[in-house]
């Protein structure tokens, strides 16, 4: 779903007279047109745009004052399932400009548990 999304969003971005260039870390695709560099962070899913995962990394890009991101969510994508490999299709965009996610909009869904020395 995300390469699905991925081409979604460079073809809006391209749309808009950007140069666009993957790189799928830290951030999904450079957008730059002129002097001006935009991150984009693209997120693809089959179920509705409630909700997307995020890694402590992406946040903090985000929230970087050094660097202009947009979210770029593709939900509700449909996939034939009669092929292979699966063709996904179509898809509601979610466009966030100039995103920084509130902290009042993020839940911790998972702990990283570092395991005790059992020699001890």
């Amino acid at each position: 779903m995300e390469e699905h999304a991925e081409q979604m969003a460079t073809a809006h971005y391209e749309g808009q007279g950007w140069t666009v260039e993957k790189l799928g870390k830290p951030y999904d695709v450079r957008c730059t047109r002129g002097t001006v560099e935009r991150h984009v962070e693209v997120k693809g899913t089959t179920g509705a745009a409630t909700s997307v995962e995020l890694t402590i990394n992406e946040v903090l890009h985000a929230r970087d004052k050094d660097n202009t991101v947009d979210l770029y969510v593709v939900s509700d994508i449909r996939v034939d399932a009669v092929t292979d490999p699966y063709i996904p299709r179509g898809g509601t965009v979610w466009h966030y400009s100039n995103w920084e996610p509130a902290e009042e909009d993020l839940r911790p869904r998972k702990y990283e548990y570092r395991l005790p020395d059992p020699t001890t």
